[in-house]
Protein backbone atom coordinates (compact mmCIF):
# COMPACT_ATOMS: atom_id res chain seq x y z
CA UNK A 1 0.00 0.00 0.00
CA UNK A 2 1.06 3.44 -0.62
CA UNK A 3 2.61 5.30 2.26
CA UNK A 4 0.78 8.45 1.68
CA UNK A 5 -2.12 6.14 2.80
CA UNK A 6 -1.19 4.53 5.88
CA UNK A 7 -2.76 6.79 8.00
CA UNK A 8 -6.46 7.28 6.83
CA UNK A 9 -8.28 9.39 8.76
CA UNK A 10 -12.37 7.90 10.03
CA UNK A 11 -14.94 9.49 11.92
CA UNK A 12 -15.25 6.22 13.59
CA UNK A 13 -12.77 5.13 16.27
CA UNK A 14 -12.76 1.55 15.69
CA UNK A 15 -11.98 -0.82 12.85
CA UNK A 16 -14.16 -2.85 13.01
CA UNK A 17 -17.12 0.35 12.39
CA UNK A 18 -14.80 1.48 9.44
CA UNK A 19 -14.82 -1.61 8.02
CA UNK A 20 -18.77 -1.66 8.35
CA UNK A 21 -19.38 2.14 6.76
CA UNK A 22 -16.64 1.11 3.89
CA UNK A 23 -19.08 -2.13 3.26
CA UNK A 24 -22.05 -0.20 3.41
CA UNK A 25 -20.67 2.64 0.91
CA UNK A 26 -19.60 0.38 -1.43
CA UNK A 27 -23.00 -1.39 -1.54
CA UNK A 28 -24.24 2.21 -2.52
CA UNK A 29 -22.16 2.37 -5.04
CA UNK A 30 -19.90 5.28 -4.17
CA UNK A 31 -16.20 4.97 -5.76
CA UNK A 32 -13.25 4.58 -3.71
CA UNK A 33 -12.47 8.35 -3.45
CA UNK A 34 -16.09 9.28 -2.32
CA UNK A 35 -15.75 6.67 0.33
CA UNK A 36 -12.64 8.06 1.08
CA UNK A 37 -14.74 11.48 2.10
CA UNK A 38 -17.42 9.95 3.70
CA UNK A 39 -14.85 8.25 6.06
CA UNK A 40 -14.03 11.74 6.87
CA UNK A 41 -10.59 11.94 5.57
CA UNK A 42 -9.34 15.05 4.34
CA UNK A 43 -5.66 14.59 3.45
CA UNK A 44 -5.31 15.66 -0.11
CA UNK A 45 -2.06 13.53 -0.91
CA UNK A 46 -4.43 10.48 0.08
CA UNK A 47 -6.77 11.69 -3.25
CA UNK A 48 -3.99 11.66 -5.26
CA UNK A 49 -3.19 8.08 -5.36
CA UNK A 50 -4.27 5.89 -8.15
CA UNK A 51 -7.57 4.24 -7.93
CA UNK A 52 -6.02 0.83 -7.84
CA UNK A 53 -3.98 1.70 -4.43
CA UNK A 54 -7.14 3.47 -2.94
CA UNK A 55 -9.01 0.27 -3.61
CA UNK A 56 -6.12 -1.18 -1.91
CA UNK A 57 -6.46 0.59 1.13
CA UNK A 58 -10.04 0.08 1.53
CA UNK A 59 -9.42 -2.86 1.29
CA UNK A 60 -6.65 -3.74 3.95
CA UNK A 61 -9.32 -1.56 6.24
CA UNK A 62 -11.94 -3.85 6.32
CA UNK A 63 -9.62 -7.09 6.63
CA UNK A 64 -8.17 -5.52 10.29
CA UNK A 65 -11.96 -6.75 11.42
CA UNK A 66 -14.59 -9.34 10.68
CA UNK A 67 -17.04 -7.40 8.38
CA UNK A 68 -21.13 -8.17 9.30
CA UNK A 69 -22.87 -8.70 5.99
CA UNK A 70 -25.98 -7.06 7.00
CA UNK A 71 -23.97 -3.80 7.60
CA UNK A 72 -25.81 -2.07 5.15
CA UNK A 73 -29.03 -4.13 4.80
CA UNK A 74 -31.45 -1.74 3.09
CA UNK A 75 -33.57 -3.16 0.40
CA UNK A 76 -33.44 0.19 -1.65
CA UNK A 77 -29.80 -0.13 -2.52
CA UNK A 78 -28.52 -1.68 -5.90
CA UNK A 79 -26.30 -4.52 -4.98
CA UNK A 80 -25.54 -5.53 -8.84
CA UNK A 81 -23.33 -2.24 -9.07
CA UNK A 82 -20.29 -3.17 -11.30
CA UNK A 83 -16.66 -0.79 -11.67
CA UNK A 84 -18.13 0.90 -14.67
CA UNK A 85 -21.21 2.39 -13.65
CA UNK A 86 -21.13 6.18 -12.37
CA UNK A 87 -21.14 6.88 -8.94
CA UNK A 88 -23.89 7.95 -7.35
CA UNK A 89 -22.45 10.84 -4.94
CA UNK A 90 -19.76 12.47 -7.36
CA UNK A 91 -21.85 10.96 -10.05
CA UNK A 92 -18.58 10.12 -12.06
CA UNK A 93 -16.24 13.17 -11.97
CA UNK A 94 -14.08 11.76 -9.74
CA UNK A 95 -14.00 8.55 -11.75
CA UNK A 96 -13.52 8.94 -15.68
CA UNK A 97 -13.02 12.40 -15.29
CA UNK A 98 -9.33 11.96 -13.56
CA UNK A 99 -8.00 10.12 -16.03
CA UNK A 100 -5.22 10.54 -18.42
CA UNK A 101 -7.66 10.91 -21.48
CA UNK A 102 -9.85 13.79 -19.71
CA UNK A 103 -6.64 15.61 -18.82
CA UNK A 104 -4.76 15.22 -21.90
CA UNK A 105 -8.15 16.95 -23.14
CA UNK A 106 -7.39 19.80 -21.19
CA UNK A 107 -3.65 19.88 -21.74
CA UNK A 108 -4.54 19.81 -25.42
CA UNK A 109 -7.39 23.04 -24.88
CA UNK A 110 -4.90 25.24 -23.26
CA UNK A 111 -2.20 24.97 -25.60
CA UNK A 112 -4.74 25.36 -28.74
CA UNK A 113 -5.80 28.46 -26.65
CA UNK A 114 -2.14 29.99 -27.04
CA UNK A 115 -2.35 31.54 -23.39
CA UNK A 116 0.95 33.05 -21.45
CA UNK A 117 0.79 31.61 -17.96
CA UNK A 118 3.38 30.63 -15.87
CA UNK A 119 1.10 29.08 -13.15
CA UNK A 120 -2.76 28.29 -13.23
CA UNK A 121 -5.38 27.44 -10.97
CA UNK A 122 -8.63 25.25 -11.94
CA UNK A 123 -12.44 26.08 -11.56
CA UNK A 124 -15.01 23.59 -11.19
CA UNK A 125 -18.60 23.91 -12.13
CA UNK A 126 -20.33 20.60 -10.20
CA UNK A 127 -24.01 19.97 -11.08
CA UNK A 128 -26.00 21.34 -8.22
CA UNK A 129 -27.36 17.98 -7.49
CA UNK A 130 -24.04 16.40 -6.18
CA UNK A 131 -25.35 18.57 -2.76
CA UNK A 132 -28.47 16.83 -3.05
CA UNK A 133 -26.84 13.35 -3.26
CA UNK A 134 -24.05 14.10 -0.47
CA UNK A 135 -26.80 15.12 2.02
CA UNK A 136 -28.58 11.56 1.18
CA UNK A 137 -25.87 9.74 1.30
CA UNK A 138 -24.88 11.63 4.69
CA UNK A 139 -28.53 10.55 6.04
CA UNK A 140 -28.16 7.32 4.94
CA UNK A 141 -24.91 7.13 7.21
CA UNK A 142 -26.69 8.68 9.97
CA UNK A 143 -29.06 5.84 10.02
CA UNK A 144 -26.87 2.96 9.81
CA UNK A 145 -24.00 4.36 12.06
CA UNK A 146 -26.34 7.26 14.24
CA UNK A 147 -23.36 6.98 17.12
CA UNK A 148 -20.61 8.03 14.22
CA UNK A 149 -22.35 10.38 11.72
CA UNK A 150 -24.70 12.06 14.05
CA UNK A 151 -22.96 15.21 14.38
CA UNK A 152 -21.17 15.15 11.02
CA UNK A 153 -22.51 18.17 8.51
CA UNK A 154 -21.97 18.54 4.97
CA UNK A 155 -19.16 21.03 5.42
CA UNK A 156 -17.13 17.96 7.27
CA UNK A 157 -17.06 16.09 3.78
CA UNK A 158 -14.60 17.64 1.40
CA UNK A 159 -16.09 18.75 -1.82
CA UNK A 160 -16.54 17.21 -5.35
CA UNK A 161 -14.22 20.24 -6.91
CA UNK A 162 -11.48 20.22 -4.06
CA UNK A 163 -11.15 16.13 -4.41
CA UNK A 164 -10.73 16.78 -8.30
CA UNK A 165 -8.24 19.59 -7.78
CA UNK A 166 -6.07 17.96 -5.44
CA UNK A 167 -5.86 15.29 -7.47
CA UNK A 168 -5.71 16.77 -11.26
CA UNK A 169 -3.84 19.82 -10.47
CA UNK A 170 -0.46 18.15 -9.57
CA UNK A 171 -1.22 15.95 -12.64
CA UNK A 172 -2.09 18.37 -14.82
CA UNK A 173 1.14 20.70 -13.53
CA UNK A 174 3.40 18.27 -14.92
CA UNK A 175 2.12 17.35 -18.14
CA UNK A 176 1.50 21.78 -19.00
CA UNK A 177 5.16 21.94 -17.51
CA UNK A 178 3.61 24.87 -14.87
CA UNK A 179 2.97 24.63 -10.82
CA UNK A 180 -0.83 24.31 -10.00
CA UNK A 181 -1.30 27.48 -7.91
CA UNK A 182 -4.90 28.14 -5.84
CA UNK A 183 -3.89 31.78 -6.49
CA UNK A 184 -2.51 32.12 -9.85
CA UNK A 185 -4.17 34.54 -12.43
CA UNK A 186 -5.21 32.03 -15.12
CA UNK A 187 -7.97 29.88 -14.58
CA UNK A 188 -8.28 26.46 -16.30
CA UNK A 189 -13.10 26.48 -15.83
CA UNK A 190 -13.99 23.23 -16.11
CA UNK A 191 -18.01 23.05 -16.80
CA UNK A 192 -20.08 19.49 -15.59
CA UNK A 193 -23.52 19.18 -16.58
CA UNK A 194 -25.61 16.17 -15.31
CA UNK A 195 -29.14 16.04 -17.54
CA UNK A 196 -31.48 15.41 -14.80
CA UNK A 197 -30.64 18.17 -12.27
CA UNK A 198 -33.75 19.74 -13.29
CA UNK A 199 -35.70 16.79 -12.28
CA UNK A 200 -33.88 16.25 -9.31
CA UNK A 201 -33.85 19.50 -8.05
CA UNK A 202 -37.55 19.90 -8.43
CA UNK A 203 -38.07 18.32 -5.01
CA UNK A 204 -37.53 21.99 -3.25
CA UNK A 205 -40.58 23.73 -5.43
CA UNK A 206 -43.24 22.45 -3.31
CA UNK A 207 -41.33 22.22 -0.13
CA UNK A 208 -39.25 25.38 -0.40
CA UNK A 209 -41.47 27.54 -1.96
CA UNK A 210 -39.97 30.94 0.34
CA UNK A 211 -36.61 29.86 -1.72
CA UNK A 212 -37.64 28.88 -5.23
CA UNK A 213 -40.37 31.02 -6.39
CA UNK A 214 -41.51 28.83 -9.35
CA UNK A 215 -44.10 31.20 -11.00
CA UNK A 216 -41.63 33.38 -12.27
CA UNK A 217 -39.47 30.90 -13.56
CA UNK A 218 -39.13 29.01 -17.27
CA UNK A 219 -37.46 25.55 -17.54
CA UNK A 220 -34.08 26.58 -19.63
CA UNK A 221 -34.30 30.14 -18.61
CA UNK A 222 -31.89 30.95 -16.06
CA UNK A 223 -30.77 29.23 -13.31
CA UNK A 224 -33.43 28.49 -10.77
CA UNK A 225 -31.41 26.12 -8.92
CA UNK A 226 -27.62 27.20 -7.94
CA UNK A 227 -25.14 26.11 -5.23
CA UNK A 228 -26.39 28.89 -2.69
CA UNK A 229 -30.02 28.69 -2.53
CA UNK A 230 -29.76 24.47 -2.68
CA UNK A 231 -27.72 24.54 -0.18
CA UNK A 232 -30.02 26.77 2.30
CA UNK A 233 -32.85 24.50 1.59
CA UNK A 234 -30.83 21.62 2.64
CA UNK A 235 -29.97 23.35 5.44
CA UNK A 236 -33.29 23.95 6.43
CA UNK A 237 -34.52 20.42 5.69
CA UNK A 238 -34.70 17.57 8.25
CA UNK A 239 -33.37 14.10 7.59
CA UNK A 240 -36.89 12.87 7.87
CA UNK A 241 -37.96 14.99 5.21
CA UNK A 242 -35.36 14.02 2.80
CA UNK A 243 -35.92 10.54 2.63
CA UNK A 244 -39.87 11.30 2.15
CA UNK A 245 -38.97 13.33 -1.10
CA UNK A 246 -35.29 11.63 -2.08
CA UNK A 247 -34.11 8.44 -2.33
CA UNK A 248 -31.85 7.46 0.76
CA UNK A 249 -29.00 6.00 -0.55
CA UNK A 250 -29.18 7.95 -3.61
CA UNK A 251 -30.00 5.92 -7.20
CA UNK A 252 -26.97 4.62 -9.19
CA UNK A 253 -27.33 7.32 -12.22
CA UNK A 254 -27.63 5.53 -15.50
CA UNK A 255 -24.91 7.85 -16.88
CA UNK A 256 -22.38 9.67 -16.16
CA UNK A 257 -22.90 13.31 -15.52
CA UNK A 258 -20.95 15.60 -18.87
CA UNK A 259 -17.92 17.99 -19.47
CA UNK A 260 -20.38 20.48 -20.99
CA UNK A 261 -17.16 22.86 -21.37
CA UNK A 262 -13.13 23.74 -21.06
CA UNK A 263 -12.52 27.77 -21.15
CA UNK A 264 -9.47 29.42 -19.93
CA UNK A 265 -9.29 32.93 -18.56
CA UNK A 266 -6.67 35.30 -17.62
CA UNK A 267 -7.35 38.05 -14.64
CA UNK A 268 -7.45 41.92 -16.74
CA UNK A 269 -3.55 43.20 -17.20
CA UNK A 270 -3.83 47.21 -17.07
CA UNK A 271 -2.07 49.09 -19.26
CA UNK A 272 -1.47 52.79 -18.73
CA UNK A 273 -0.11 55.93 -20.10
CA UNK A 274 -0.87 59.57 -20.51
CA UNK A 275 -2.70 60.90 -24.46
CA UNK A 276 -2.70 64.09 -25.99
CA UNK A 277 -5.29 64.46 -29.27
CA UNK A 278 -4.43 67.05 -31.89
CA UNK A 279 -7.69 66.68 -33.79
CA UNK A 280 -11.16 69.12 -33.03
CA UNK A 281 -13.72 66.60 -34.46
CA UNK A 282 -12.78 62.92 -32.32
CA UNK A 283 -14.47 62.20 -29.18
CA UNK A 284 -12.47 59.90 -26.65
CA UNK A 285 -14.44 57.02 -26.67
CA UNK A 286 -16.46 55.79 -29.55
CA UNK A 287 -20.33 58.73 -29.75
CA UNK A 288 -22.82 57.06 -30.73
CA UNK A 289 -26.66 58.67 -30.87
CA UNK A 290 -29.67 56.90 -31.35
CA UNK A 291 -27.52 53.64 -32.45
CA UNK A 292 -25.93 56.20 -34.85
CA UNK A 293 -21.97 56.51 -35.00
CA UNK A 294 -21.44 60.57 -34.99
CA UNK A 295 -17.34 60.20 -34.88
CA UNK A 296 -15.24 58.39 -37.50
CA UNK A 297 -13.19 56.97 -34.70
CA UNK A 298 -11.81 57.46 -31.24
CA UNK A 299 -8.72 58.41 -28.53
CA UNK A 300 -9.66 54.75 -27.45
CA UNK A 301 -9.95 53.09 -30.71
CA UNK A 302 -6.58 54.17 -31.39
CA UNK A 303 -4.73 53.34 -28.94
CA UNK A 304 -6.78 49.85 -28.34
CA UNK A 305 -6.70 48.74 -31.70
CA UNK A 306 -2.59 48.42 -31.62
CA UNK A 307 -2.78 46.85 -27.99
CA UNK A 308 -4.99 44.26 -29.35
CA UNK A 309 -2.40 43.02 -31.99
CA UNK A 310 0.02 42.42 -28.91
CA UNK A 311 -1.74 41.22 -26.24
CA UNK A 312 -4.64 39.35 -27.74
CA UNK A 313 -7.22 40.14 -25.49
CA UNK A 314 -10.82 39.57 -25.45
CA UNK A 315 -12.43 42.91 -25.06
CA UNK A 316 -11.19 46.24 -22.97
CA UNK A 317 -12.33 48.76 -20.79
CA UNK A 318 -11.03 52.34 -20.83
CA UNK A 319 -10.83 55.11 -18.50
CA UNK A 320 -9.04 58.46 -18.33
CA UNK A 321 -8.71 61.06 -15.93
CA UNK A 322 -11.60 63.23 -17.22
CA UNK A 323 -12.87 63.45 -21.05
CA UNK A 324 -12.33 66.77 -23.20
CA UNK A 325 -15.53 67.34 -25.23
CA UNK A 326 -14.75 66.34 -29.20
CA UNK A 327 -13.99 69.74 -30.26
CA UNK A 328 -11.82 70.34 -27.62
CA UNK A 329 -7.27 69.33 -27.98
CA UNK A 330 -5.65 67.75 -25.19
CA UNK A 331 -2.46 69.31 -24.82
CA UNK A 332 0.45 69.53 -22.90
CA UNK A 333 1.94 66.19 -21.07
CA UNK A 334 -1.25 64.52 -21.67
CA UNK A 335 -4.49 63.16 -20.22
CA UNK A 336 -3.35 60.43 -17.80
CA UNK A 337 -5.75 56.84 -18.68
CA UNK A 338 -5.63 52.88 -18.07
CA UNK A 339 -6.61 50.23 -20.48
CA UNK A 340 -8.37 47.23 -18.42
CA UNK A 341 -7.42 44.74 -20.45
CA UNK A 342 -10.06 41.64 -20.11
CA UNK A 343 -8.81 37.72 -20.61
CA UNK A 344 -5.33 38.96 -22.62
CA UNK A 345 -3.42 36.05 -24.03
CA UNK A 346 0.26 37.86 -23.95
CA UNK A 347 1.11 39.83 -21.11
CA UNK A 348 4.99 39.27 -20.73
CA UNK A 349 6.38 42.38 -22.23
CA UNK A 350 9.83 44.38 -21.67
CA UNK A 351 10.03 47.77 -21.09
CA UNK A 352 11.64 47.75 -24.88
CA UNK A 353 8.77 45.80 -25.65
CA UNK A 354 6.24 48.13 -24.39
CA UNK A 355 8.17 51.43 -25.69
CA UNK A 356 7.62 49.85 -29.65
CA UNK A 357 4.21 49.44 -28.67
CA UNK A 358 4.14 53.23 -27.55
CA UNK A 359 5.86 54.13 -31.36
CA UNK A 360 3.58 51.85 -33.12
CA UNK A 361 0.43 53.98 -31.47
CA UNK A 362 2.14 57.27 -32.45
CA UNK A 363 3.63 56.41 -35.75
CA UNK A 364 -0.18 55.26 -36.99
CA UNK A 365 -2.02 58.67 -36.30
CA UNK A 366 -1.24 62.13 -35.79
CA UNK A 367 -3.88 62.89 -34.00
CA UNK A 368 -3.48 60.83 -30.59
CA UNK A 369 -0.29 60.39 -29.54
CA UNK A 370 0.73 58.85 -25.84
CA UNK A 371 3.76 58.64 -23.51
CA UNK A 372 4.73 56.95 -21.00
CA UNK A 373 2.59 53.48 -21.05
CA UNK A 374 3.33 51.06 -19.16
CA UNK A 375 1.85 48.10 -17.79
CA UNK A 376 0.58 48.41 -13.87
CA UNK A 377 -1.30 46.78 -11.27
CA UNK A 378 -4.95 46.97 -10.11
CA UNK A 379 -4.01 49.03 -7.09
CA UNK A 380 -2.09 50.98 -8.98
CA UNK A 381 -5.40 52.33 -11.10
CA UNK A 382 -6.93 53.54 -7.84
CA UNK A 383 -4.95 56.55 -8.01
CA UNK A 384 -6.70 57.69 -11.23
CA UNK A 385 -9.89 57.53 -9.57
CA UNK A 386 -8.48 58.95 -5.72
CA UNK A 387 -7.22 61.65 -8.09
CA UNK A 388 -10.21 62.97 -9.42
CA UNK A 389 -11.83 65.31 -7.41
CA UNK A 390 -8.05 67.03 -6.37
CA UNK A 391 -6.25 67.57 -9.70
CA UNK A 392 -6.37 70.54 -11.14
CA UNK A 393 -6.16 72.02 -15.16
CA UNK A 394 -5.02 74.33 -16.60
CA UNK A 395 -7.03 75.54 -20.24
CA UNK A 396 -6.21 78.12 -22.86
CA UNK A 397 -10.07 79.82 -24.08
CA UNK A 398 -9.90 82.00 -27.07
CA UNK A 399 -12.90 83.96 -25.98
CA UNK A 400 -15.55 86.56 -27.62
CA UNK A 401 -16.86 89.50 -25.76
CA UNK A 402 -19.96 91.52 -27.58
CA UNK A 403 -18.38 94.71 -26.24
CA UNK A 404 -14.96 96.43 -25.96
CA UNK A 405 -12.69 95.15 -23.24
CA UNK A 406 -10.37 97.57 -21.73
CA UNK A 407 -6.80 97.07 -20.59
CA UNK A 408 -8.37 97.91 -16.73
CA UNK A 409 -10.69 95.12 -17.12
CA UNK A 410 -8.50 92.57 -18.43
CA UNK A 411 -6.17 93.64 -15.29
CA UNK A 412 -9.24 93.58 -12.94
CA UNK A 413 -9.93 89.41 -15.09
CA UNK A 414 -6.22 88.70 -14.23
CA UNK A 415 -5.97 89.81 -10.74
CA UNK A 416 -8.79 87.25 -9.55
CA UNK A 417 -8.51 83.85 -7.59
CA UNK A 418 -10.30 81.43 -6.19
CA UNK A 419 -13.56 82.41 -7.53
CA UNK A 420 -16.17 79.41 -6.56
CA UNK A 421 -18.82 78.83 -9.18
CA UNK A 422 -22.39 77.17 -8.64
CA UNK A 423 -22.80 74.77 -11.78
CA UNK A 424 -25.94 73.63 -12.77
CA UNK A 425 -25.73 70.65 -15.13
CA UNK A 426 -25.45 72.10 -18.64
CA UNK A 427 -27.99 71.90 -21.04
CA UNK A 428 -25.83 70.79 -23.48
CA UNK A 429 -25.35 67.51 -20.85
CA UNK A 430 -28.56 67.30 -19.13
CA UNK A 431 -29.28 64.22 -21.33
CA UNK A 432 -26.75 62.27 -19.99
CA UNK A 433 -25.80 63.37 -16.42
CA UNK A 434 -28.56 64.32 -13.70
CA UNK A 435 -29.65 67.78 -12.69
CA UNK A 436 -27.54 68.95 -10.23
CA UNK A 437 -25.57 71.87 -8.66
CA UNK A 438 -22.16 71.34 -9.06
CA UNK A 439 -19.77 74.04 -6.43
CA UNK A 440 -16.45 74.32 -8.26
CA UNK A 441 -13.35 77.03 -7.92
CA UNK A 442 -11.56 78.72 -10.48
CA UNK A 443 -8.09 78.88 -8.74
CA UNK A 444 -6.22 81.82 -11.10
CA UNK A 445 -7.00 83.09 -14.74
CA UNK A 446 -5.71 85.88 -16.80
CA UNK A 447 -6.88 87.39 -19.76
CA UNK A 448 -4.99 88.16 -22.91
CA UNK A 449 -6.09 90.44 -25.62
CA UNK A 450 -5.95 89.58 -29.23
CA UNK A 451 -8.29 92.40 -30.87
CA UNK A 452 -10.98 94.49 -29.92
CA UNK A 453 -13.59 91.86 -29.29
CA UNK A 454 -11.28 88.67 -28.91
CA UNK A 455 -9.16 87.42 -25.68
CA UNK A 456 -7.16 84.72 -24.74
CA UNK A 457 -8.45 83.58 -21.45
CA UNK A 458 -5.60 80.90 -19.52
CA UNK A 459 -7.03 79.19 -16.19
CA UNK A 460 -6.03 76.94 -13.78
CA UNK A 461 -9.48 75.29 -12.58
CA UNK A 462 -10.67 72.47 -10.11
CA UNK A 463 -11.11 69.17 -11.96
CA UNK A 464 -14.67 69.11 -12.68
CA UNK A 465 -15.35 72.90 -13.83
CA UNK A 466 -17.10 73.20 -17.07
CA UNK A 467 -14.92 76.22 -19.36
CA UNK A 468 -17.15 76.72 -22.22
CA UNK A 469 -20.05 77.48 -19.22
CA UNK A 470 -18.31 79.57 -16.92
CA UNK A 471 -17.31 81.51 -20.23
CA UNK A 472 -21.21 82.23 -22.12
CA UNK A 473 -23.02 81.28 -18.23
CA UNK A 474 -25.25 78.57 -20.00
CA UNK A 475 -28.44 80.92 -20.03
CA UNK A 476 -27.22 81.82 -16.05
CA UNK A 477 -27.10 78.51 -14.95
CA UNK A 478 -23.36 78.81 -14.08
CA UNK A 479 -22.75 81.74 -11.99
CA UNK A 480 -20.54 83.70 -11.38
CA UNK A 481 -19.25 83.50 -15.52
CA UNK A 482 -17.15 86.03 -17.76
CA UNK A 483 -20.08 88.04 -18.79
CA UNK A 484 -20.79 89.00 -15.13
CA UNK A 485 -17.72 89.37 -13.97
CA UNK A 486 -17.00 91.69 -17.63
CA UNK A 487 -20.24 93.15 -17.60
CA UNK A 488 -20.54 92.41 -21.32
CA UNK A 489 -21.71 89.37 -23.19
CA UNK A 490 -19.23 86.60 -23.51
CA UNK A 491 -18.72 83.37 -25.49
CA UNK A 492 -16.12 81.01 -26.29
CA UNK A 493 -14.80 80.05 -29.76
CA UNK A 494 -11.86 77.58 -29.27
CA UNK A 495 -10.71 75.42 -26.13
CA UNK A 496 -7.56 73.71 -25.30
CA UNK A 497 -6.91 71.33 -22.16
CA UNK A 498 -2.96 72.85 -21.99
CA UNK A 499 -2.47 70.08 -18.40
CA UNK A 500 -4.07 67.60 -16.04
CA UNK A 501 -2.38 68.18 -13.31
CA UNK A 502 -2.30 64.34 -11.73
CA UNK A 503 1.40 63.12 -10.79
CA UNK A 504 0.69 59.23 -12.52
CA UNK A 505 1.32 57.39 -14.03
CA UNK A 506 5.36 57.25 -13.38
CA UNK A 507 7.32 59.18 -16.04
CA UNK A 508 9.16 57.00 -18.53
CA UNK A 509 12.10 58.27 -20.32
CA UNK A 510 12.22 57.07 -23.49
CA UNK A 511 15.14 59.09 -24.97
Amino acid sequence: MDASMEQMASFADEDSTTADIITCLEQCGCCPRCIFRFLGEKNPSSFKCYPEAIKEALNDMKKRSIVKPESCDNTDVDMSRGDGQPCPACLGILQQYLDKPFLTKIKDYVTDAEYEFKSFLCSLTVPVCVLIRERSVLVHLREKFKAVYESVTESDIPRVKDVWKWTAGPLLGDSLGVPFDQKSNFDIAITFNYPKTFKECEIFLDFQPEVFKRRKFKRGQGELFNRANVGKALKDMTDQKLRRVFQTPPTIPKVACECESITCTREPLYIAGRYNKHNRSLSQTPWFVDGVRKSESSVEEKICDNLQKHFKYSDSKFSASGREDVDVLMLGTGRPFVVELLDPHKVTFSKAAILNIQKEINTASSEVQVRDLQIVTKEATNKLKEGEMEKTKTYLAHCWSSDVLSAEKLEEISAMTNIVLQQKTPVRVLHRRPLATRERTVYTMSAEKIDDHHFKLNLETQAGTYIKEFVHGDFGRTTPNMSTLTGTECDILQLDVLAVLLDWPEHIDDS
